[in-house]
């Protein structure tokens, strides 16, 4: 839970107390297919969507830091009969691109991620598990106007004691 504290307090300024400096933001609505592997066995790919809202540090929109929340709308099968959701996922990031005057534009994502899940067994039964971890990820901005841009995102959001998970996300943003 520390590890929480530190990366929300870390990316909080950079997300937030430097939006009315800057004037120079992001938010955006994106639908993620998960693959989740977890150290007991099992894949299963459920889906989520992601709200995300980000700020950049500098004036050239090369370094910032994003916020993200995920609920997840869609279930898969672990094997066996078992299924396995997204309950929510969230996660605080640091990000570094190409610069703003690009129409397409590269960027690396850095932070931590927690994803929540629910496990239910085809006896009825049911358990949660929780999966938290150090994400990096990979992905580009696609601008269609000056303010409203697309992306497409590669993220492992967890690899942690043999628990893994990857997220394959297309989204559609604007700028403020």
């Amino acid at each position: 839970m520390k590890r929480w504290l530190l990366a929300a307090g870390l990316a909080l300024p950079f997300s937030v107390l430097s939006a009315p400096v800057l004037a120079a933001g992001y938010a955006g609505l994106d639908y993620v297919s998960a693959d989740i592997n977890p150290d007991h066995g099992g894949s299963a790919d459920p889906s989520a969507l992601q709200f995300k809202f980000g700020s950049w540090i500098n004036r050239n929109e090369t370094l910032g830091g994003e916020l993200r929340l995920g609920l997840g709308i869609g279930d898969d099968s672990l094997g066996g009969g078992v299924d396995v959701e997204i309950d929510r996922y969230y996660g605080a990031y640091f990000r570094g691109q190409f610069p703003n005057t690009l129409p397409v534009r590269p960027y690396g994502l850095i932070g931590l991620t927690r994803v929540e899940t629910t496990v239910d067994y085809p006896d009825g039964g049911s358990s949660g598990d929780n999966y938290s971890g150090l994400s990096l990820g990979l992905g580009a901005d696609i601008s269609l106007t000056d303010v409203v841009f697309l992306s497409v995102e590669y993220l492992r959001a967890v690899d942690s004691g043999g628990d893994e998970i990857n997220n394959i996300g297309v989204g559609l943003n604007g700028r403020f």
